[in-house]
Order: C-alpha cells, then structure tokens, then sequence
C-alpha cells in the first residue's frame, strides 16, 4: 500500500544535520481521505498520536510549563458514544506510550469527561494538566474549553482539524495527500505556546 509522508527538521538543528535528522511520518493512503464533517477526525488515533507528541516537542516552552512530566487529559462529552469510543481509542495508543518521554518528560494520561468550563476547570487543576487532548463530539464545548485552556496555559490539541478553527491550539489535517499540521497562532499564543519556526514554515496557519 502507498505510503504517504510529511517531514520535520528537529527544532534547533542546522543544515547539515538535516539527513540524519529528519522525522518521517507515514501515513497509510486509506487513511487521507478527507473528512466526511467537520467532526471527523483526518486520522486514526494510532496515526495521529505519534505524530502529535512529535508536534509538542516544536513547543519551545513546553518543558518550563509542563513541570516534572507530561499529563495529557482526553477530554470527551459523555453522552456521546462516537466520543467515548474515540478516547477510548487515543487512550488505547497512549498506553503504547508508556515509559516514553517528550523533551525528556514523561508521558502520562487519563480520560477527562467535560460536562462544564468549571467542572473542567476544577480537573485540570486537581490532576495537574498540561495538555488537552479535544475528542470528536465537543463542537458545541469549544468556546468552554479555550477559555479554560487558555486561563491556565494548557496545549490542546485534537484529531479533528475543524476544531483548529474553533479555537484549539494545533492539529494534523490531510492536504495534497500528506498529513500537515494546522496551527490558531492566535489560540497557541494565548495559551502560551511558542512553536519552532521550523515547525510554522510547514503548517497551515489560523489567524
């Protein structure tokens, strides 16, 4: 089966060390299909996840606020079974995960069901959050989630690129047959992230 390729310079790595150090991302053709809504997530949590922890390490202030490791917090509206199933899904990938770093901090997780911006926002204090992980099934909570995500400096992210464009941080979407990034620099800002310009160059960009 083809495969299809998006590629990133490690951030601080001069020219010369590009050969070597190129990470390449293949992502299986059946996969690139473009969403059917807007809800849909571009690709399967096993395809995204690795590729989204890849996309943290461009955040150049991701160690000073992340603290001794790194908890991601799946965040799904209950109610909904095609979200419940999707965490289910991402928490299933995270768990291969385990033991491993990004920039050196540990990766942890947990599911987080959002009801209400206060109830999340009592989560994310109480366990310590430094990423949110944006399921399908949330459109209706974007506004929420952002205004705690951003209050408190804690990275979303998500599978389903629509949601750049209702507020989260950065994503993955599949353009000309390859998976790119789409970054809100608006949203990244305000929660305190600041991507690697080498990261930037190679994104679709949200104002």
């Amino acid at each position: 089966m083809p495969l299809l390729l998006f590629r990133l310079r490690p951030p601080g790595r001069g020219p010369a060390r590009v050969a070597r150090g190129l990470v390449t991302a293949a992502v299986a053709l059946a996969m690139a299909v473009a969403p059917a809504s807007a809800e849909d997530m571009a690709l399967s949590p096993d395809l995204q996840v690795p590729l989204i922890l890849k996309l943290l390490t461009y955040d150049r202030h991701l160690e000073s606020r992340a603290g001794e490791e790194l908890m991601i917090g799946i965040l799904y509206p209950p109610t909904d079974p095609d979200a419940v199933k999707a965490a289910n899904a991402v928490s299933d990938t995270l768990f291969r995960f385990t033991g491993k770093t990004v920039k050196r901090l540990p990766i942890r997780y947990m599911l987080v069901e959002y009801t209400t911006p206060e109830s999340l926002e009592r989560s994310v204090t109480a366990r310590g959050i430094d990423i949110l992980y944006v399921t399908p099934g949330n459109t209706k909570n974007l506004q929420g989630i952002t205004k705690v995500s951003q209050a408190r400096g804690i990275t979303t992210t998500t599978g389903v690129p629509e949601y750049v464009r209702g507020g989260v941080c950065v994503a993955l979407l599949v353009s000309q047959s390859r998976a790119q990034p789409i970054i809100n620099q608006s949203s990244c800002r305000d929660e305190g992230v600041e991507f690697d310009a080498s990261l930037i160059r190679i994104s679709t960009l949200v104002k």
